[in-house]
């Protein structure tokens, strides 16, 4: 098996953990609980989710929150399917919300690496509305796999 079919391999089956509740921690699980993969290569994902009611605000909108720790953790996925390192942190954020999602609407979440230079990986996330195409959301982040500096001890504590 080529390596990057090995690594997409291990993010489907991280996504399958998250969305089961198997692996994670529980802000990961139950943002992610019920995704399933549509289709996927290195540097893309498209998912489908359906909001579920542990996903709401006060008003029954899924929460935009909730949506901000999807859009991170699967852009997180589609730039670990490129750099094959699960040591990545999010150098930068943004997001844009153009609509709301009520609870048991269905969405499409789509992840495209769109750069990737050295350590610092850019992906774009987007959000829809399954139903009518609507923008929901609009996520831009870089991700960068941290460097070990020879003059740099890790903590001992």
């Amino acid at each position: 098996m080529e390596n990057s079919d090995h690594v997409l391999e291990v993010a489907l089956k991280w996504i399958e953990g998250l969305a089961n509740g198997d692996i994670g921690q529980e802000i990961e699980t139950s943002t992610t609980r019920g995704i399933r993969v549509v289709q996927a290569h290195k540097g893309f994902l498209l998912c489908d989710f359906t909001i579920h009611t542990g996903l709401s605000d006060e008003n029954g909108n899924w929460h935009v929150g909730a949506i901000a720790t999807l859009v991170d953790t699967i852009g997180s996925f589609a730039s670990f399917s490129v750099t094959s390192s699960s040591q990545q942190v999010t150098l930068d954020f943004s997001i844009s919300y153009y609509t709301t999602v009520k609870v048991q609407e269905e969405v499409k979440v789509q992840a495209k690496v769109i750069a990737k230079k050295d350590e610092l990986t850019s992906v774009i996330v987007e959000v829809r509305k399954k139903e009518n195409g609507e923008l929901v959301a609009l996520g831009k982040l870089r991700f960068a796999v941290p460097r070990k500096h020879p003059r740099h001890q890790e903590s001992k504590l």
